[in-house]
């Protein structure tokens, strides 16, 4: 008996083993709803919500009504009825793209014209079906406004202080846009935010924030904004401004010079933003020697003769101020034998130049200027 029963079970132990090893096949009679999960479009232009409804060719079904909601409203937004056609109880701005009386209703897709902020939302479109019931689904509108977007320098003088050196507007965006800065200065940022003209959009705000030098006129900073609308970030580099009163220092002096030596000169270098606007050459002791002629930033000497040992100055003014530089020359009885080192900046007893700034100068104010 027991042999019997196991000879009865391998038929049925074969049908479950070629079930399980058998590929299985996708079902071929699903209705699909197509809609995206996001679309987006910006402020005053019109975007279409695609949300289309595919049958597998051997099913049959009759579509009574399209039915579009908005999360959070009571009330649907667009209808369409197969036989009373659309109906938008809240709005003059929405349209079905492709829904017709008297033809079947496989097109759901709703256009939204003269898009505002407040379209802004997660939607649902609906088919109502026979036999089949109803299906759904969700799509996420997003509403941007790309922003226009300005850097520039702020015209600053030495203060001792971090102020603002560079701004970086983002006018109008939604969302916001994201700013940052490339700088290789140091320096911090500090953004603010304010509603732009448009309803529902954003005015970024980003200053670049460093202690102004002479060292940081001419510099460059980069301000990257970033927006979902943008394929990609926008740079826009910033040529910084600093203004200050001249930086001096006198050249030229190798510490060999030597009585009856036909020529020398010596050079007045300055920098400053705005320029220099003139040059004074005297000595400590006065007006300078004979031998001594000024012309502009240079001082020539011929010859060099006993007068030359003394300590010359130079005084350069500019729109903010004046600053000078003082250099003292030793004369040497005769050629040295020793190759000629450079002297510049220094005295010939490796005293440094002193920089002193010229009491009481009406020269001296600090009033803003303009390049």
């Amino acid at each position: 008996t027991a042999q019997a029963m196991a000879a009865a079970g391998w038929p049925l132990l074969l049908l479950l083993a070629l079930l399980v090893l058998s590929p299985s096949r996708p079902e071929t009679g699903d209705i699909v709803l197509k809609a995206p999960t996001q679309v987006h479009g910006f402020l005053g232009d019109s975007v279409t919500l695609p949300c289309q409804l595919q049958l597998p060719s051997t099913e049959v079904t009759h579509v009574s009504q399209l039915t579009w909601t908005r999360l959070g409203d009571s009330r649907s937004v667009a209808v369409f009825h197969r036989t009373q056609g659309p109906n938008y109880p809240e709005s003059e701005r929405l349209e079905f793209v492709a829904a017709r009386l008297g033809a079947e209703l496989w097109d759901a897709s709703l256009r939204v014209l003269e898009l505002r902020a407040e379209d802004e939302g997660n939607y649902t479109c609906l088919f109502v079906m026979f036999p089949q019931g109803s299906r759904s689904a969700v799509t996420w509108l997003r509403v941007f406004a790309k922003p226009q977007n300005t850097a520039e320098a702020q015209n600053v003088q030495l203060t001792g202080e971090p102020v603002p050196v560079a701004r970086c507007v983002s006018t109008g965006g939604r969302p916001p846009a994201r700013i940052t800065w490339y700088s290789d200065l140091g320096g911090m940022a500090n953004m603010s935010q304010e509603p732009g003209l448009l309803s529902g959009t954003v005015t970024v705000t980003s200053l670049w924030i460093l202690v102004p030098s002479s060292q940081v006129d001419g510099k460059n900073v980069t301000c990257k904004v970033e927006h979902e609308s943008f394929e990609k970030p926008q740079l826009l580099a910033v040529n910084l401004t600093v203004y200050y009163p001249p930086e001096v220092s006198i050249s030229g002096y190798d510490g060999n010079w030597y009585l009856g030596q036909t020529e020398a000169s010596l050079t007045c270098d300055a920098h400053s933003n705005p320029e220099p606007t003139g040059y004074e050459w005297s000595t400590t002791m006065g007006p300078l020697p004979p031998s001594a002629v000024a012309q502009g930033a240079q001082l020539l000497i011929h010859p060099v003769d006993k007068s030359i040992n003394t300590t010359f100055i130079c005084n350069v003014t500019s729109a903010l101020g004046a600053r000078q530089a003082e250099l003292t020359v030793q004369v040497k009885e005769g050629p040295s034998s020793e190759p000629p080192g450079p002297m510049a900046a220094s005295t010939s007893d490796n005293r440094p130049v002193s920089y002193a700034p010229v009491a009481n100068s009406s020269q001296d104010s600090q009033t803003e200027v303009t390049r």
